[in-house]
C-alpha cells in the first residue's frame, strides 16, 4: 500500500549540501518503497506553511533550524517525522542515534521504529532541544549566514572567542517553582547535547516529560572560562555557582535586549516563560 509524504528540503543546511542529484536519490529510493514524496524546499528563518494535508508522514532534510521551523505546522497536522540529517550540528540526529550519512538515514524510516518526543515551549513557540538565555542568543546574533555554512559549529566557537569578551554578562531573574535565583546565562534544555558535543544538561531526555535547567550566575569573563573547562570535562555541576534543576516550568525575567534562542535560531528577547507542552512529536528511530 502506497504512502503519501512531505520532503522538506533545505538546499542551505550544513556546510555539506545534498544537493539536488542527492535529493533525487532520496526521491528515488522512497518511489522504490511506494511512499510517493511532494518535495518543499525550506531555508531556517524563512517560514512557510507545510503542506500536510492528506500526507502519511514528514520527511525533514536539513539540520536542527529546518526541525524547528516544521514543529508548528507537524503538531497540527500529527504526522511522524524522519530525519535525514545534513545540518550544521544536527543535535537531535545525534540524541535519536540516527546516522549522518542521507541514505543510512532515510534506512531508519524503513527498518526503525516510532517514538514520541517531548516538546518544550517558550510562551507560544516550539522547542524539540533547547532554549537559551543571555550568552549564546547574544552570540548568535554575531553569527553570519555565510560563516556559518563555511565553518559549521566552528563559527559560533570562532564568533564566541572574539565578541565573548564585549559582552557585559547582564544579569536576569529565573523562577522555578517557589525558588529564585539570578543568572547571567541560562539553558533550558530537553537535550543532553548543547551544540556539538558539550553537555551541559547531561541528565536531560528528550522522551522525559520535564525541562533540565542550568543556570550559570558569574560576571566574570574569566569564570566563564573555567564554566566551559568544567562542562568539557563534565565537571560543571560541581561548581558552587551552578545551579541545576529538573521541572515543568519556570518564568525568566530580565532586561528587554537580553536575546533568547531556541533550537539555536533567534527568537526575540526576555521576559519568556517556559515550560513542557503537552504535545508530542512522533519521530523515526533506529529500531
Amino acid at each position: 500500500m502506497s504512502r503519501s509524504a512531505l520532503l522538506l528540503y533545505n538546499p542551505k543546511a550544513g556546510r555539506a549540501a545534498l544537493g539536488e542529484k542527492g535529493l533525487e536519490m532520496i526521491v528515488a529510493r522512497l518511489r522504490e518503497w511506494e511512499i510517493d514524496a511532494e518535495v518543499q524546499h525550506s531555508s531556517n528563518g524563512q517560514k512557510r506553511r507545510l503542506n500536510l494535508a492528506e500526507k502519511d508522514l514528514l520527511i525533514v532534510c536539513g539540520g536542527d533550524g529546518t526541525i524547528h521551523d516544521a514543529l508548528q505546522d507537524a503538531i497540527e497536522a500529527a504526522v511522524p517525522v524522519a530525519i535525514i540529517p545534513v545540518g550544521t550540528a544536527n543535535v537531535l540526529a545525534r540524541e535519536l542515534s540516527i546516522p549522518r550519512d542521507p541514505l543510512a538515514a532515510l534506512q531508519v524510516l524503513r527498518t526503525g521504529r516510532t517514538r514520541k518526543l517531548h516538546l518544550g515551549k517558550a510562551d507560544d513557540k516550539y522547542f524539540h532541544l533547547m532554549a537559551g538565555v543571555g550568552l549564546d542568543g547574544y552570540l548568535l546574533r554575531q553569527v553570519g549566514p555565510s560563516l556559518k555554512r563555511f565553518l559549521g559549529v566552528g563559527a559560533f566557537w570562532l564568533t564566541g572567542f572574539f565578541r565573548f569578551w564585549s559582552y557585559s554578562l547582564p544579569v536576569f531573574q529565573v523562577k522555578i517553582g517557589e525558588e529564585l535565583h539570578t543568572a547571567t546565562f541560562a539553558v533550558v534544555s530537553n537535550s543532553r547535547f548543547y551544540g556539538g558535543h558539550l553537555r551541559v544538561t547531561p541528565h536531560a531526555n528528550v522522551f522525559d516529560d520535564t525541562l533540565d535547567v542550568c543556570l550559570f550566575s558569574a560576571r566574570s569573563h574569566f569564570r566563564y572560562l573555567m564554566y566551559l573547562w568544567g562542562s568539557l570535562r563534565g565537571k560543571h555541576l560541581n561548581y558552587p555557582d551552578v545551579v541545576y534543576r529538573k521541572t515543568r516550568k519556570l518564568e525568566v525575567t530580565g532586561g528587554s535586549r537580553i536575546a533568547v534562542q531556541l533550537d539555536g535560531e533567534l527568537a526575540g528577547t526576555l521576559p519568556r516563560h517556559f515550560e513542557m507542552a503537552g504535545e508530542t512529536l512522533e519521530v523515526f528511530v533506529p529500531g
